[in-house]
């Protein structure tokens, strides 16, 4: 009796378990499908044709009207319904005033006169590949031969730029913070942290100003990339809760056979250091590749144009080709992808050590 108890007592606990977890995954499953389904809409439509982007009721998969060859020449296929309830699938050779002239793909030479309303396309599932090509090379300014080549050559430079600066200027200074005792240390370093709460549309007009005025940098990707040689407050932050896990026992050793701190910073602390080398570099590559405010600030000539400013210089057409633009759009996104699914162990390692340690 005592037995039986507990067994109904442990197999209510194993599916109050498996209850909590089954309804834990169903509301990330409903919560992540907010994200998803937007993206899949994306990547789905940049196989599209442009009839097939304006079809109603919508459709998910690319369709295309399915082809039939009459007397060498390709027609569509339809399926069209009489006025006596007759449904016929025939090729549409001709429309005129609304009325479309319809032939049977196996005799063509009986030709039906129907309303073309009364005829629905007989689709099929066809990937349009080449939208990718076509989106890529397509001339955004055609008197300028710019095409998006051209925008991702320079999202490219720029996101390798502001890497290169970022860990060149974020590294030492928080080595500095976090390693060296010096006066006035501690101070300084919640006066750095005070500056992440300026908004940047505080300082955008005057550093426009002094960038384009005082130093005659506009139209260049320079008032974008320099002032990441310059330090970032919250990168200097994790650097620095990064370096404080680092035991000072091994730096001191290293003191002491006679190495200077620039070598101990090279040679002992970067090595150790790759986690959160690699987490910055990683949130410094989405933010200068995701970056419109600062292009559209100080980037006028479109020779110039970044991936994001592009994208919307391409949208803001009057004739916009939707499936070049969603095809465009996953150039876009797919390096992002990329890098976060190679680098999401170590990104979530370096979040991870340089949150709890120090």
């Amino acid at each position: 009796m005592v037995n039986a108890r507990f067994m109904s007592v442990k197999s209510r606990a194993r599916m109050r378990r498996f209850l909590q977890k089954f309804l834990g995954h169903l509301i990330i499953w409903i919560v992540g499908s907010f994200f998803f389904i937007p993206i899949l809409w994306m990547v789905f439509t940049a196989f599209k044709s442009p009839d097939d982007v304006f079809r109603t009721p919508p459709t998910l998969l690319p369709h295309s009207v399915k082809m039939v060859t009459i007397q060498g020449k390709q027609y569509p296929l339809y399926d069209v319904k009489f006025k006596d309830g007759r449904e016929m699938r025939l090729a549409r050779i001709a429309v005129h005033a609304g009325v479309g002239t319809f032939v049977d793909p196996d005799n063509p030479s009986k030709k039906y006169e129907v309303r073309a309303r009364f005829g629905k396309p007989v689709l099929v599932v066809e990937f349009h590949w080449h939208n990718f090509v076509d989106a890529m090379y397509r001339s955004v300014r055609p008197g300028l031969h710019v095409n998006f080549f051209v925008y991702l050559k320079n999202s490219t430079i720029y996101a390798v730029l502001a890497i290169i600066g970022t860990l060149v200027s974020s590294s030492p200074a928080a080595y500095g913070f976090a390693k060296i005792k010096w006066p006035g240390r501690d101070i300084l370093f919640i006066i750095v942290l005070s500056t992440m709460m300026l908004p940047f549309q505080v300082t955008m007009i005057p550093l426009f100003l002094f960038f384009t005025e005082t130093l005659h940098w506009g139209d260049t990707l320079l008032p974008l990339v320099v002032p990441t040689f310059f330090g970032s407050a919250f990168d200097i932050f994790l650097f620095r809760q990064f370096f404080r896990g680092i035991p000072d026992s091994i730096l001191d050793a290293a003191r002491v056979d006679g190495a200077s701190e620039f070598q101990i910073f090279y040679r002992i602390v970067l090595p150790l250091s790759k986690p959160v080398l690699a987490t910055i570099a990683i949130f410094t590559f989405l933010w200068a590749w995701n970056d419109f405010l600062g292009p559209l600030l100080y980037l006028s000539n479109p020779e110039h144009f970044t991936l994001a400013l592009g994208l919307q210089d391409f949208q803001g057409q009057r004739n916009v080709a939707w499936n070049l633009l969603m095809a465009a759009s996953v150039v876009f996104t797919l390096p992002v992808i990329i890098v976060f699914f190679f680098a999401q162990r170590t990104f979530i390692e370096g979040i991870k050590l340089s949150g709890v340690k120090g």
